[in-house]
């Protein structure tokens, strides 16, 4: 079979060239993620969002609306023209050529703005932290009575708070400023760039995110970090943290997740602390169910206290109010997006928190804020 050439004076093959050298140089990043980490992650990267800091980061609303509203002009254009191609009866293949090119050059930017750093050198490597595969039977039920005394300790160092949900009274209002610093703090522990201000928005209207099964995005082409603002505030510290670590350059959930839990537990407001401890709580409990008997289960969720159990009734109550509006596809979709990035676990990669917050623990037992 012939390949056919790509026209010299179309900019559509201009886009699919770009597109495909973009591919290539993934490819051997991934072959060689020392030199992704080098050229990319810590050289060309903290460029590019040193001027994300000089455009969107001005913006007084988060820079994803403009892009919104360019997709709600774009989308019907697009509709006219392959309506119009059909009477006109143009050749079909031109058509695909037009959509090959929009995908190829959407590939380009997104690789180029922040999709390389999938690349990098793994972050268990750099911190020189033995991450297990799993955890035994023994020590996933160690893990869960750490953080449920965590929780059970911190939420009750917190002032003047009864039983009652924690409300939005315990936290600065500047969360992003607040997170930004203290993941800043912990990034720079271990010897990564922090170069500029990642911006961390709150994303209207409530639920615009929730409906699609999550709770935040990163968004590479503003380089700002979304939570949706229908979340609970209790869980808005941790979710902020670990957007804002994607735009500090890290691809990998689990990861982020991490990043997130040292942010929050890094902080001297006791509510910050509690927001990191509660989620790992989730994360943990949820690996436990898979470990015993649904009553054994039951019998230790039992023992939380009063108040962390009105916290996440109230957090549950929260995300059942937005249901999805297609179930499972967003999961589904994101799932394969992971795995074509290279992260073998997938959506499952969230879960993983787990491993690296019990390594850390084991490598650093002595750690103040542990």
């Amino acid at each position: 079979m012939k390949i056919p050439k790509l026209p010299k004076n179309d900019s559509r093959s201009t886009w699919i060239r770009l597109g495909i050298l973009a591919i290539v140089i993934r490819i051997f990043f991934g072959l060689f993620p020392s030199v992704c980490e080098s050229l990319y992650a810590r050289g060309l990267y903290p460029w590019i969002r040193s001027f994300f800091d000089h455009t969107f980061a001005y913006l007084p609303f988060p820079g994803v609306y403009i892009f919104a509203g360019i997709i709600a002009i774009w989308l019907p254009i697009v509709l006219y023209k392959f309506i119009r191609n059909r009477l006109l009866k143009v050749p079909f293949r031109q058509t695909l050529f037009s959509f090959v090119a929009g995908l190829s050059g959407l590939i380009f930017w997104f690789l180029l703005l922040w999709g390389f750093n999938y690349a990098r050198v793994p972050v268990a490597q750099q911190m020189q932290l033995e991450v297990p595969e799993y955890l035994g039977h023994q020590e996933i039920w160690a893990e869960a009575n750490y953080i449920k005394q965590k929780c059970i300790a911190t939420r009750n160092s917190i002032p003047n708070l009864d039983t009652n949900a924690i409300t939005s009274q315990y936290y600065p209002e500047d969360l992003e400023t607040e997170m930004r610093g203290l993941l800043e703090e912990v990034l720079a522990i271990y010897g990564y760039d922090t170069t500029g201000q990642v911006s961390g928005r709150v994303l209207y209207p409530k639920g615009s995110l929730l409906h699609f099964s999550s709770s935040g995005v990163y968004f590479p082409f503003t380089g700002e970090g979304h939570i949706d603002a229908g979340m609970p505030t209790m869980t808005q510290p941790f979710t902020m943290a670990h957007e804002l670590a994607h735009g500090y350059g890290f691809g990998d959930e689990a990861v982020c997740n991490f990043w997130g839990f040292l942010a929050c537990i890094r902080s001297e407001n006791p509510a910050i602390q509690y927001s990191g401890y509660l989620t790992y709580w989730r994360y943990v409990y949820g690996e436990l169910q898979a470990f015993t008997t649904e009553e054994n289960y039951q019998k230790e969720r039992a023992t939380i206290s009063r108040g962390m159990y009105n916290d996440l009734e109230m957090l549950y109550e929260t995300l059942d109010s937005y249901p999805p509006f297609i179930p499972f596809l967003q999961q589904t979709a994101y799932d394969m997006y992971l795995k074509a990035q290279g992260v073998e676990e997938g959506i499952e990669s969230y879960n993983e928190v787990v491993l690296w917050v019990s390594a850390w623990r084991k490598k650093y037992p002595t750690t103040v804020v542990q």
